[in-house]
């Protein structure tokens, strides 16, 4: 009867961890684990967190949680032992961006990543099903929460809250407005032999069937083809363009204002 009892527990214990999904928890923002591999590609060999806290300037708990950030984001990988790292392929290359002042690049790079990498599946979904809306970031957090089965304290919603959000703005998966998040849609790739509808704009080969995709020389706008997914995009889309009036307009007036331009006098 006792051998049963273990049995039963065990059973349980396995469907509890199958049924708790990895996801990304990031808990340091994307500057710090930007430090931590720019060190790290200096270095050239494997690294454990404490051999270069002194050259991040960071405390050694905070390189630690960089490490493992960024092993989240695909550019470290644990090097045969707990706690010991190196840079992955795309971590090299991320890297070599960084410390040439190709910032651009590097985005474009960590972008690719996190929508390819499995423990960014969830992450993406939520922001994919807000896309143009601003949310609160709390709500992914909490999302993630509920789907990995834990039960954390305010402190670690907010790091982590902190990190998301400086992670997803930095690949331009969202923008920030005030204290919200707006998910914006994926990077369009270029098409090839794309149809040329009119000089205005032109309506491109979807890369998923299950998708259009409207292209002009100034936008580029995807959508799935579906009637109720056409009616949340139409409204999605006007709200979108929306923030953007308002967000050109306070940055034409902050320009204004830091100018410092001159009264004119008679």
């Amino acid at each position: 009867m006792k051998n049963n009892q273990v049995g039963i527990k065990s059973s349980e214990s396995a469907e509890v961890r199958q049924t708790r999904m990895k996801i990304a928890r990031p808990l340091q923002t994307i500057s710090s684990i930007n430090k931590v591999v720019k060190v790290m590609y200096g270095y050239k060999t494997s690294v454990i967190y404490k051999d270069i806290a002194t050259a991040c300037a960071m405390h050694p708990v905070n390189v630690s949680q960089a490490l493992s950030a960024s092993r989240d984001v695909g550019l470290t990988q644990l090097a045969g032992r707990k706690g010991l790292y190196n840079l992955t392929d795309e971590g090299k290359e991320y890297a070599r961006f960084l410390t040439a002042g190709r910032e651009k690049e590097a985005k474009d790079l960590i972008r690719r990543l996190i929508r390819q990498n499995s423990l960014w599946v969830e992450i993406v979904r939520f922001l994919n099903a807000t896309r143009g809306q601003p949310r609160d970031p709390l709500d992914l957090v909490l999302e993630i929460e509920r789907k990995v089965g834990k039960q954390w304290s305010p402190s670690t919603r907010s790091s982590l809250r902190e990190s998301l959000v400086s992670i997803l703005e930095f690949a331009g998966i969202i923008v920030k407005e005030g204290a919200k998040i707006i998910p914006v849609g994926e990077e369009q790739v270029k098409q090839v032999g794309e149809e040329e509808l009119s000089s205005d704009f032109s309506i491109s080969r979807p890369t998923d069937k299950e998708f259009a995709v409207l292209k002009g020389d100034d936008f580029t706008f995807e959508v799935r083809k579906d009637s109720e997914a056409l009616e949340f995009a139409e409204a999605q889309f006007a709200a979108w363009v929306s923030y953007l009036k308002k967000k050109l307009t306070q940055e034409r007036h902050e320009a204004r204002q830091g100018g410092g331009v001159p009264n004119k006098t008679a």
